[in-house]
C-alpha cells in the first residue's frame, strides 16, 4: 500500500523536521488545513497554535519540493512547549 493512500489527508513537516501525516499530529493536538493555500495549522487542545506547516498531499509532493523524506514516529510522545 502506497503512502498517498495510507494517509489521504496528506502530510506537513513536522517542528523537528519529519514528514508526519495530517491525521496523526500528536497526542493534544489537531490540524486544520486549507488545501487551497496548501496551509496546515497544528492546534492544541486550548485551540492555540502550536505549528504552522505548509500542506503536502502526498509523500512525492514533499520529494518534490526538495524535501528528504524522514518519517516522524508517530506513536513517540511529543515535545512541544506549549503541550502540557
Amino acid at each position: 500500500m502506497s503512502e498517498a493512500n495510507e494517509y489521504p489527508d496528506g502530510y506537513f513537516i513536522d517542528w523537528d523536521g519529519k514528514t508526519r501525516p495530517i491525521a496523526h499530529p500528536g497526542k493534544g493536538l489537531r490540524c486544520e488545513v486549507d488545501k487551497k493555500s496548501k496551509y496546515v495549522m497544528v492546534l492544541n487542545k486550548y485551540g492555540g497554535l502550536d505549528h504552522e506547516s505548509t500542506w503536502y498531499p502526498t509523500v512525492a509532493d514533499v520529494e518534490k519540493a526538495g524535501i528528504k523524506v524522514v518519517h516522524a514516529d508517530i506513536s513517540a510522545a511529543i515535545k512541544i512547549t506549549s503541550r502540557d
